[in-house]
């Protein structure tokens, strides 16, 4: 659920964005059963859609780092933790990933428990591989346009880097000052109401995908609804702005890329 605590963590991440390109990791991990080196077909179907919100251009490194729990010998465990990581460099190249980027592939064997609790949760937590992604960070600007006064009911307006982390409801970083300067015209623009419309790509239609975050199947509207939610709290009247989820129902035909998209739509029009 997002509410005001996420949108003060979003503002304070804004305050430490660099005004120069950095480099930026984040890690995503995925799970096995007991003794086995390969993903069960739910694991396979989220890496798959980790998969297609990849950027590979923007992809400097990819670290592999396989676990194991701590049941076993420790050969076993070694051997079985690496396997796990060839696993997923496998899986990475059948997506069409280049492996030439993968600078570390290991394993580091069986994990301990950290306490006598919740044991099953932990050494399901344990058999797994943390796929490690280092990638550039990048200076993003708003268009100052993006809402003339032309505008009519019906329009659509696609945010222009406005991204979030993959397979996430969360903004990155580097998208938080355009997200500002955003709000502050759509505070500007007070003729117009407006529906916030997140969109994913690679879906049947009427059906959308996971949102790492919470678990729940409803990542386009996740990412809509975190959009609606900094612009209420940052003082946009809520009785001008609607959020949904569009799901994949709306590819545009110029790519993945593009198919993952937040856009505003024009809703009503406020007589002055």
């Amino acid at each position: 659920m997002l509410n005001r605590g996420c949108i003060l963590i979003l503002l304070c991440f804004s305050l430490f964005v660099s005004a120069a390109n950095a480099q930026k990791k984040k890690t995503n991990s995925f799970f096995f059963d007991t003794d086995i080196s390969v993903l069960d077909d739910k694991q396979k179907e989220s890496f798959a859609q980790f998969v297609t919100e990849m950027d590979s251009t923007d992809i400097i490194s990819i670290s592999i780092l396989g676990y194991c729990d701590d049941r076993g010998r420790k050969g076993y465990n070694d051997t079985l933790s690496v396997q796990r990581a060839n696993h997923i460099k496998g899986l990475l190249k059948e997506r069409g990933i280049t492996t030439d980027k993968v600078r570390l592939l290991t394993g580091n064997g069986r994990v301990k428990l950290t306490e006598p609790k919740n044991v099953t949760k932990q050494r399901a937590y344990n058999r797994r591989v943390d796929l490690v992604i280092e990638y550039v960070k990048k200076n993003f600007n708003a268009d100052k346009s993006i809402l003339s006064d032309t505008l009519k009911v019906g329009d659509k307006i696609i945010l222009e880097n406005i991204l979030f982390e993959n397979s996430r409801s969360v903004l990155l970083e580097e998208s938080i000052p355009v997200l500002e300067r955003i709000t502050n015209i759509i505070k500007e623009k007070k003729q117009y109401n407006i529906a916030i419309l997140g969109h994913i790509c690679c879906n049947p239609p009427g059906k959308d995908v996971k949102d790492f975050e919470t678990g729940e199947y409803n990542l386009s509207q996740a990412r809509a609804k975190i959009i609606y939610d900094y612009l209420i709290y940052k003082g946009v009247d809520k009785k001008r702005l609607t959020y949904k989820g569009m799901m994949a129902d709306f590819p545009l035909g110029k790519g993945e890329k593009n198919d993952r998209r937040v856009e505003l739509q024009i809703t009503g029009i406020n007589v002055k």
